[in-house]
């Protein structure tokens, strides 16, 4: 009985200790790539430089690593593959357009955060993040790479700012309604496909005192009667692709996306409700909404919808091209 017993116990541990071995030992292996799965000449020449908050270091990377790791941060894995496409094409035209135009962003470099998965994830990071499923996903997004490291979006022959959003509130937003600038490839579009999605209506409470407080401490020169909260609010108003531009706190006009960071909501497509001392702030979209529908591309990708569709419905008046 006692052998029985040890046996058994013996076959147990190694049947556990088998998949963390193969973890261990095959996260410090790189990902193979035969001749076929190589990158186009074009696209092996260029290299891609981002600035890693995270470890406050500068990466070069080859721009197939760049397309896999940054698409792989801002899509789920398990996306169609046309919808990943799609997004690759967007992050190296926005790419291109940063390099040509620094003054675009804060620090003149395009920030990543590989601890936190924003932009950047190496391969090892990916394995961590993606577990067993690790080689099957990278080939995808591996095969999705090869097929478009050498096609870029570009308006009047300079590389486009092709910006992007994980869901809108079923439009998206011009550019001018969002940052004041008109960019023609920038424009409303329909993307009432996104109202399907998990996270299309969000709602967020907060009780009378935090409400309070936050609005205190952040525009503490607004007069509000503590007394009087359904006053704390007045109108909203919205811009003609549904998402809000202003919100009157008091009697003043406040940015919508200064309430939406204040109050860490996922889109300035809001509503605010106040009854029994619980205001109830309902969000539609994720994102700020301009260019790229993320979860779109992937609902257009799933009626049939290849890459180059999906980009030209959600960047009109920009062209794909070869580089």
């Amino acid at each position: 009985m006692k052998k029985i017993i040890g046996l058994y116990l013996f076959l147990l541990i190694i049947n556990l200790a088998i998949p963390v071995m193969y973890y261990k030992v095959y996260s410090q292996l790189p990902v193979k790539q035969t001749e076929s799965d190589s990158v186009p000449a074009t696209a092996e020449k260029e290299y891609i430089t981002i600035y890693d908050k995270s470890t406050d270091s500068f990466l070069e990377l080859g721009l197939e690593e760049y397309l896999i790791s940054a698409a792989a941060c801002e899509m789920p894995a398990l996306y169609e593959e046309n919808a990943i496409k799609a997004q690759m094409v967007a992050i190296h035209s926005y790419y291109l357009y940063c390099k040509e135009n620094p003054d675009s962003l804060d620090k003149g470099y395009i920030e990543v955060d590989e601890k936190n998965m924003k932009g950047y994830a190496s391969q090892a990071r990916l394995m961590e993040f993606w577990q067993m499923d690790y080689y099957d996903y990278y080939a995808k997004f591996q095969r999705c790479a090869k097929e478009v490291a050498d096609e870029i979006i570009t308006y009047k022959g300079k590389p486009a700012m092709a910006v992007y959003h994980a869901v809108s509130c079923g439009k998206t937003a011009d550019s001018e309604e969002v940052w004041g600038q008109a960019v023609p490839y920038l424009v409303s579009v329909d993307s009432s496909a996104d109202q399907i999605s998990d996270s299309y209506l969000k709602i967020k409470e907060f009780s009378k005192d935090t409400m309070y407080s936050l609005l205190r401490i952040n525009y503490p020169n607004i007069p509000l009667e503590e007394e009087k909260p359904e006053e704390w609010f007045g109108d909203i108003i919205y811009t003609e692709s549904g998402y809000a531009s202003y919100v009157y706190v008091g009697k003043d006009m406040v940015p919508a996306s200064q309430i939406r960071d204040v109050m860490g909501l996922q889109s300035t497509c809001m509503m605010i409700f106040y009854e029994d001392g619980l205001f109830s702030v309902a969000t539609k979209g994720y994102g700020h909404g301009v260019g790229l529908s993320q979860f779109g591309a992937n609902q257009m990708s799933s009626q049939g919808k290849d890459y180059k569709e999906i980009l030209q419905h959600y960047y009109p008046e920009a062209k794909l091209e070869t580089i």
